[in-house]
């Protein structure tokens, strides 16, 4: 059985995922926001699907002075009677931003730049051009929205895959859709160990607070997950194996924390091993995160495990490079890609492949933080990526990998 390195164990978490892809549903434009779009939308129709006017002001043909038509219409209405009929050469128009444009229009002038006259000889309202108006008012088509111009008809409009955000969605309401079809959120357990563990107050010497609970269900929502259950369990391996059946009973991804070490107090693994059907990888060969345990659950489908350490470093850098890849092929969704960056300062060799807390500086030069220990979060709370640290360590100006952290940045 291998023992991956961080790049590895993205690579695997990522097939696993992708191999229970999440089914797919129509849901609603507000009930899209955040969630993956399943498979590319195109637009039914042009948008804008008419020619319409983008200032508020007149429609005219031709040079000025213009003729101008009586206003009839009112709210609504205003807005497609401007284009019912076609506008003779000579002849002006009131038209309302977003109205109609009539055939026969030469061009939009802006209300500010237009001045209504009194009536000529036929009795007929004047409408001419302000002494001060740029002569551009008068280019061809000059404040003149042409249907397609932002999207022709057939036109890819959201590639599936993509994390609907609200200006997503305000688009594909312009383009008359009611409804996206979007991924299933993958529903996932939390079952959180450690009887040392206390959840509230100041914890007395050999007791430590919780750091999960606050920090893993909006971590595991913000990356697409649905948290359906949160639970605390005893260093017990009774109540260990119970809470796993009874997770795997109902959710797509098990995540605990905490008992994957060795001694005879870690339960999870061993309880894990017995009702897995296939063990991708029992630990990582990557600090912080080492004693990090994947498996599948149950058969196929299942239910994927990912045993997180109980030291919280550990645990947001698993989160980082097995989790995130798992619900993004769960979800169909890109991932992201390390990025090169450079080194500002010499990072001594390690025994391991590193995940360090690390800050920019100018110029996309990057440092380690401080209080970087795998039970440490002060240098996760300053850092703005991991870098990537091989065991031959880094030399100040080298170019190095950095991982995006799992939640949004600074």
């Amino acid at each position: 059985m291998t023992h991956p390195d961080w790049a590895e164990a993205i690579t695997i978490a990522a097939r696993a995922g992708a191999s229970t892809l999440q089914p797919t549903a129509a849901q609603p434009l507000p009930a899209c926001l955040g969630r993956v779009l399943a498979h590319t939308v195109t637009a039914g129709r042009a948008i804008p699907h008419f020619d319409s006017s983008a200032m508020d002001g007149f429609a005219v043909s031709g040079p000025p002075p213009w003729q101008l038509e009586a206003s009839t219409a009112s709210g609504a209405d205003a807005h497609a009677a401007s284009g019912a009929r076609p506008l003779a050469a000579g002849w002006a128009r009131p038209i309302l931003t977003g109205g109609a444009v009539p055939a026969g229009t030469t061009s939009i002038v802006r209300c500010e730049h237009a001045e209504v006259m009194g009536a000529d000889a036929a009795g007929q309202t004047v409408l001419r051009l302000r002494a001060d108006a740029p002569a551009t008012d008068l280019a061809p088509a000059r404040n003149i929205r042409r249907a397609g111009q932002e999207t022709r008809a057939g036109e890819v409009l959201l590639e599936g895959g993509r994390v609907l955000s609200p200006a997503d969605l305000a688009y594909t309401a312009v383009a008359g859709l009611d409804a996206l079809p979007v991924r299933r959120r993958p529903r996932v357990a939390l079952l959180m160990t450690g009887d040392e563990v206390i959840t509230a107050g100041q914890p007395a010497p050999g007791q430590v607070r919780d750091t999960f609970g606050p920090a893993l269900p909006g971590l595991v929502a913000g990356l697409g997950g649905d948290v359906i259950d949160v639970r605390r369990i005893a260093d017990d391996a009774q109540e260990t194996r119970v809470a796993l059946y009874e997770a795997l009973a109902a959710a797509d991804v098990v995540l605990t924390t905490g008992g994957t070490g060795h001694s005879d107090a870690d339960h999870v693994r061993r309880e894990s091993a017995r009702l897995a059907s296939e063990l991708l990888f029992p630990e990582l060969a990557m600090r912080p995160g080492h004693p990090t345990t994947f498996a599948q659950l149950g058969g196929h489908p299942g239910a994927w495990h990912v045993g997180l350490p109980g030291n919280p470093l550990a645990a947001m850098t698993a989160m980082r490079v097995v989790v995130e890849p798992l619900l993004c092929g769960m979800l169909g969704k890109p991932l992201r890609a390390a990025r090169s960056v450079e080194v500002a300062v010499e990072v001594r060799p390690v025994r391991v492949s590193t995940l360090m807390p690390a800050r920019q500086r100018e110029g996309n030069r990057w440092e380690p933080c401080d209080a970087r220990g795998a039970n440490m979060l002060r240098g996760l709370t300053e850092a703005d990526g991991f870098l990537t640290v091989p065991t031959a360590g880094l030399r100040a100006g080298e170019q190095a990998q950095v991982l995006d952290l799992p939640w949004p940045q600074r």
